[in-house]
């Protein structure tokens, strides 16, 4: 039976994966938690074969609360199981040690395969993931960060307007007359988009490319 923890700031999702596998499959989620924070308690208490980790997380990303794992000297392999398949999101994962990258509309049976392959010490990676790298390492690098900028919406780029004055969020939504809940969304989405894992990050990529 290959012992299972589930890191993903989605309640339903973890709920989902565990009520996926049917005992045939050997594959068992012992714990779920939507906090990287708490995966380091987590693993301390159960017996974890492989972690399954999200990218996208509101306290901790994916990546981040990898190397936290790894800081406390745990060696679990961690299958990443996200939406994003942007190549420097992947490239950041596996420069982080990441034994697997599978994509969230991956059938149960590519689920079940990446997983045994990752408890074993292989790699796994979705088709689409597969593509990706090949086309990187054959010297094609896909989207460039100009033409991700391009792609920002009117609203997007008001808000990184918005935070390169400083501006916290509820200050930001203020000025734009929207949610707090609304700028942290837009933020996320933004910072997914482009790559960036903080908003000083994200500030500065804008600047450079003449967003602002």
């Amino acid at each position: 039976m290959i012992k299972v923890l589930v890191v993903d700031d989605h309640h339903l999702f973890a709920h989902g994966l565990k009520t996926m596998f049917q005992p045939k499959d050997c594959i068992d989620i012992v714990a779920s938690t939507t906090n990287g924070h708490e995966a380091l308690s987590l693993l301390k208490q159960h017996d974890v074969d492989v972690v399954i980790m999200d990218i996208s997380m509101p306290v901790i990303d994916g990546i981040d609360t990898m190397k936290l794992i790894q800081d406390a000297g745990y060696a679990t392999p961690t299958l990443m199981l996200t939406m994003h398949q942007d190549i420097r999101q992947i490239k950041r994962a596996l420069e982080h040690n990441a034994r697997g990258y599978i994509l969230k509309d991956a059938s149960k049976t590519e689920l079940v395969e990446a997983i045994q392959n990752v408890s074993k010490g292989e790699n796994y990676f979705h088709k689409k993931v597969n593509d990706q790298l090949f086309e990187f390492l054959r010297g094609n690098r896909g989207s460039t960060d100009s033409d991700l900028v391009n792609q920002l919406s009117e609203r997007e780029v008001e808000i990184i307007k918005q935070l390169s004055l400083g501006k916290k969020g509820n200050e930001v939504a203020e000025a734009l007359f929207i949610s707090p809940h609304t700028v942290k969304t837009h933020r996320r989405n933004i910072m997914h988009k482009l790559g960036t894992k903080n908003t000083a990050e994200l500030v500065t990529l804008c600047l450079e490319k003449g967003v602002i």
